[in-house]
């Protein structure tokens, strides 16, 4: 699998952004959530997290049971996560992750406006699709 990369950002008072590029293996999942776990623990005030995956070029089977795990942290912990994607492919794994996760707090959007909007609002994962579709009909 080739190279992959991630990249942990504060902004302070409470977001941490992670950026994902590059190939996810089973192995390279558990590296992620154990270094998401440092992250957070050096930045108790953290409330929002935006994991931006638009540089994810492939991941396995298991790299997807890693980010649910770390999905269910994020959750355990009440933190509002907003997935940056720009593939379908990437829609359906962070859908997937949200899902499973049972994690209403996390949201999935294609540009940062739309995930600045998502932080801003107090609306869950649910209500937001919810919402679109009485707008669609």
């Amino acid at each position: 699998m080739p190279e992959h990369r991630f990249h942990f950002t504060t902004t302070p008072p409470d977001r941490l952004t992670i950026e994902v590029g590059g190939a996810l293996g089973d192995l390279i999942a558990e590296e992620l959530t154990a270094r998401t776990v440092d992250a957070l623990a050096n930045q108790a005030a953290t409330r929002r997290v935006l994991m931006d995956i638009r540089g994810l070029t492939d991941f396995t089977v298991m790299a997807r049971v890693g980010l649910g795990t770390c999905q269910k942290l994020l959750r355990r912990r009440q933190i509002r996560t907003a997935w940056l994607v720009s593939t379908p492919r990437q829609h359906g794994l962070a859908t997937l992750v949200a899902h499973n996760a049972a994690d209403d707090g996390a949201g999935i959007f294609q540009t940062l406006p739309q995930a600045e909007a998502w932080f801003s609002s107090s609306e869950g994962r649910l209500e937001g699709m919810m919402a679109k579709a009485r707008r669609l009909t």
